[in-house]
């Protein structure tokens, strides 16, 4: 039997995680995540499923950190993440609060209002400041996407011949993952699929990216960031695999090189593309890489990107968060653009593990080596009885089980 001081801590927990997730009542986007006492989760009728990609999602939620009397907002994204049912997972210790993207973020619009859906005066939108060619892209790519479908859907008019025009694009994608390994080659210039669709894009598109920045914030953003990961990066997939193979030669493997890390060559690759970054990395080990020091040497070799302008922040984001570890947002994220859901399976795996958030990632790999069983603080108390009741007023956006399998199954990309 479980004792009474047991069940008011069980309580006092529960009514603590209730109340954070009834503060945050804002959108809930997918992003695959880990838990706190058991890499299981209770289903509706009582069983409990591995957490996976399809029942773990991730709450942004936007934190002024403007001066006192500041003119305007200035606005940075933390993540937590939550199970099917809107109860918070825990993740490991000493993990980043933030997206790969936020290096980027803060280079581009970071300072700015309506950070998400700004239109600058040169025509670049967003975020990641995209320009015209990559926004209509994010629409066609959420439309396809059953967690944004609806938000995308406002930037088409859906005229006679649009539904054909969608179902000729996904035709047209599988062709190019038949014949060249990569079904995102339908978004490049000269994809006729591409070029049809874009046909319905609307004459308000602008109005439409500003009104949605300031009332769809959150879900907005994700959106952005889940093109960037999934389609984006692999218009350079030869500066990818050459990042990756250099970290290979040197027996490390990508998800060892922290977060704020990885954002400064996205960064780099948002101003033109990877570059040389596989040369900075030539010979490296983990240690020299996950450093101050280095943070320096990228922001010198692209001055263009860290030492001009808004990069400034780029950079001083980069100088604070170099040593954070990933968290369940940026394995997700690191998986979908490497094309490698094996990333993001080895952390669920090992999240069994976490005790409550006082281990790390690579304390709970050791135990996973070792065969050693979770232990948790009360062996009577279940994970689930440190959960608070579903929350209604919390939105989840259902990711669709054909999409977790395709990441699954997705062949890597070939490099061109």
């Amino acid at each position: 039997m479980i004792s009474k001081e047991v069940l008011k801590k069980i309580q006092k927990v529960k009514q603590h995680i209730s109340k954070y997730i009834l503060r945050s009542g804002i959108f809930a986007v997918t992003t695959a995540a880990p838990a706190s006492f058991s890499a299981h989760t209770p289903s509706q009728d009582g069983a409990e499923n591995p957490l996976s990609a399809e029942n773990v999602f991730i709450v942004p939620e936007a934190i002024n950190i403007a001066p006192e009397n500041y003119r305007q907002p200035i606005y940075e994204f933390t993540n937590k993440a939550l199970d099917q049912h809107n109860r918070e997972i825990k993740d490991f210790a000493n993990v980043t609060q933030y997206s790969l993207w936020d290096c980027s973020y803060k280079r581009e619009v970071g300072n700015l209002k309506n950070p998400v859906g700004v239109i600058s005066t040169k025509g670049f939108y967003g975020s990641l400041q995209f320009n015209r060619f990559n926004a209509e892209n994010m629409a066609i790519f959420g439309l396809l996407n059953p967690t944004y479908k609806n938000l995308a859907s406002k930037f088409f008019v859906k005229r006679n011949g649009f539904d054909k025009a969608i179902e000729n694009f996904k035709k047209s994608a599988q062709n190019y993952e038949k014949k060249f390994g990569d079904a995102n080659l339908v978004y490049h210039v000269g994809s006729s699929a591409r070029k049809a669709l874009t046909q319905y894009i609307s004459p308000n598109f602008k109005t439409i990216f500003t009104t949605q920045g300031l009332e769809n914030t959150q879900q907005f953003l994700n959106l952005q960031r889940a093109y960037a990961s999934e389609v984006y990066c692999s218009f350079n997939a030869a500066g990818l695999k050459k990042i990756v193979e250099t970290l290979q030669a040197s027996k490390i493997k990508p998800e060892q090189v922290n977060p704020a890390i990885w954002g400064m060559f996205l960064a780099k690759n948002i101003k033109g593309g990877f570059g040389s970054i596989s040369k900075l990395l030539k010979d490296k080990k983990i240690k020299e890489i996950n450093s101050l020091s280095f943070v320096h040497t990228v922001a010198n070799a692209y001055p263009d990107v860290f030492k001009e302008g808004s990069g400034v922040e780029a950079y001083k984001f980069a100088k604070e968060h170099y040593a954070e570890t990933h968290s369940i947002t940026t394995m997700k994220e690191l998986s979908i653009i490497l094309r490698r859901p094996e990333i993001l399976d080895h952390y669920l795996k090992c999240l069994s593990f976490n005790q409550n958030g006082t281990i790390n990632f690579e304390q709970a790999q050791e135990l996973l080596v070792k065969g050693i069983p979770p232990k948790f603080e009360h062996s009577e108390v279940k994970f689930a009885d440190l959960l608070p009741q579903p929350q209604k007023n919390v939105q989840i956006a259902q990711i669709e089980q054909n999409n977790v399998n395709k990441l699954m199954k997705i062949k890597k990309s070939r490099s061109r």
